[in-house]
C-alpha cells in the first residue's frame, strides 16, 4: 500500500489524500486530511502515517495529523515545536526525525527535532552545521544523514551531515561531487544514493535538474558516481522494494 497525501498545482493546495494497492494496481481517494499542505513532511511508524508541518496555504503551518489505515481517518495530533516546510524527515527506533525546512520567516534551519508518537513529545537535537532546505535524508547504519539541500547563501549545498543517536551530535563526512537540493536519498544494502536534485544555481526560480546519481560508502568515506537516470528529476520520490 502507498499512500500520497497533498500536493501543489498551479498555486493550489491540496488536502486529498489517494491509496496505490499494488496487488489491483489501482489508486483510491481515501479520507482527506484536516489542513491542505503543500511542503509537507511524510513518514510511516508504529503502522501509522503522520503528515508534519508544511505551507497550509496563508502560513507556515506546526500542525501533525495522524492517518489510522484501519480507520481511514487523519487526526490532528499536537504541533510541532519549530514551524517548518520543505524539510527532511525519517523514523528511526520508533521516533521521527526532522530536519532543517524554512521557517516562518523564510529562513533556512539549522535546527532538528525528534518526535516520540508514544509521549506525544518533541525534542530538539543540536543544530546542524549548515541551514538545509530541500534537504535529502535518510537512515543508514542507526545514523541519520542530511545530504545537500540548499540555502540563500550558498545556494544548493554539497556538503553531507550524519547524526548518531547515541552521540548526540552531527559529523560532517565526504560531501558528495555534485551540490544538489531537492534531491532524493535511500539506503540500500549499506550504501547511500542520492539520486537527481537541482543543480548550483542562485537563481533558484529557474533550476536545472540533474540525472546524475551518487552513492556514498559510510566504510571508506567516499561519494562514487554511478550511472545517469534517463530523466533529469528533483524532488522526486524515492523507494526501495
Amino acid at each position: 500500500m502507498c499512500i500520497l497525501p497533498t500536493g501543489e498545482k498551479d498555486s493550489m493546495i491540496f488536502d486529498c489524500t489517494e491509496r496505490y494497492d499494488p496487488v489491483t494496481k489501482q489508486w483510491a481517494a481515501v479520507a482527506s486530511l484536516n489542513f491542505p499542505r503543500c511542503g509537507v513532511g511524510i513518514c510511516p511508524c508504529h503502522g501509522a502515517l503522520y503528515a508534519l508541518g508544511g505551507w497550509i496555504g496563508s502560513e507556515i503551518g506546526k500542525t501533525m495529523e495522524r492517518y489510522d489505515p484501519e480507520e481511514n481517518k487523519w487526526e490532528v495530533i499536537g504541533s510541532m515545536a519549530v514551524p517548518r516546510y520543505y524539510f527532511g524527515c525519517c523514523e528511526l527506533q520508533g521516533l521521527i526525525y526532522v530536519i532543517g525546512g524554512i521557517s516562518d520567516e523564510g529562513m533556512e534551519l539549522r535546527s532538528a527535532e525528534v518526535y516520540d508518537p508514544i509521549s506525544r513529545r518533541w525534542s530538539a537535537l543540536p543544530v546542524m552545521s549548515q541551514r538545509r532546505a530541500y534537504v535529502g535524508v535518510a537512515c543508514l547504519n542507526n545514523c541519520i544523514y542530511a545530504v545537500g539541500g540548499w540555502n540563500e547563501a550558498l545556494g544548493a549545498l554539497e556538503t553531507v551531515e550524519k547524526y548518531c543517536p547515541e552521540e548526540e551530535k552531527w559529523v560532517e563526512v565526504a560531501p558528495m561531487s555534485t551540490p544538489r537540493a531537492g534531491v532524493s536519498v535511500s539506503a540500500v544494502n549499506g550504501l547511500l544514493y542520492a539520486v537527481g536534485g537541482r543543480a548550483a544555481s542562485r537563481d533558484f526560480s529557474a533550476p536545472v535538474t540533474m540525472d546524475s546519481v551518487e552513492i556514498y560508502d559510510p566504510h571508506l568515506d567516499t561519494w562514487t558516481e554511478v550511472g545517469n537516470m534517463i530523466t533529469s528529476r528533483c524532488d522526486g520520490g524515492l523507494a526501495v522494494l
